[in-house]
């Protein structure tokens, strides 16, 4: 183990997860702030044209492409790693995962499987997992 690198007790590590976890909500709760500041600094109008593109986005991603919820962030929206965390507060994962239910990764691996020509699916995903 490197000099440089201290030792630190359970304890003092809970603490400073704690920080960082203060630190975070306050920087969530902030940018919260911004994006509500931003809203209601819209017209109705601008409003209506926001809600209407992020709705076809969103049912792109969700419906048509039936994606993971990286997919709508990265491929769908464009966006980069950064807005993982600020959607996520914002609400869009626990909408993604109430779209796609609870089996949406088993049907995506099973599709892939069709796709590709794998026998017996159903063996390989229990075998992969069990």
């Amino acid at each position: 183990m490197e000099e440089s690198l201290k030792k630190i007790t359970s304890e003092e590590a809970l603490q400073k997860l704690s920080e960082l976890g203060k630190q975070f909500r306050e920087a969530m709760a902030e940018v919260e702030k911004e994006s509500e500041t931003y809203w209601n600094g819209l017209s109705k109008e601008d409003q209506l044209k926001a809600f209407c593109a992020v709705s076809r986005r969103i049912y792109q991603a969700e419906i048509v492409d039936q994606g993971t919820y990286r997919w709508a962030l990265y491929d769908v929206f464009g966006f980069g790693p950064e807005a993982y965390a600020p959607a996520q507060m914002a609400g869009y994962l626990e909408i993604h995962n109430c779209i796609m239910g609870p089996d949406h990764d088993e049907r995506l691996l099973k599709a892939f499987c069709v796709k590709y020509g794998i026998e017996d699916a159903d063996q390989k995903i229990r075998d992969m997992f069990l």
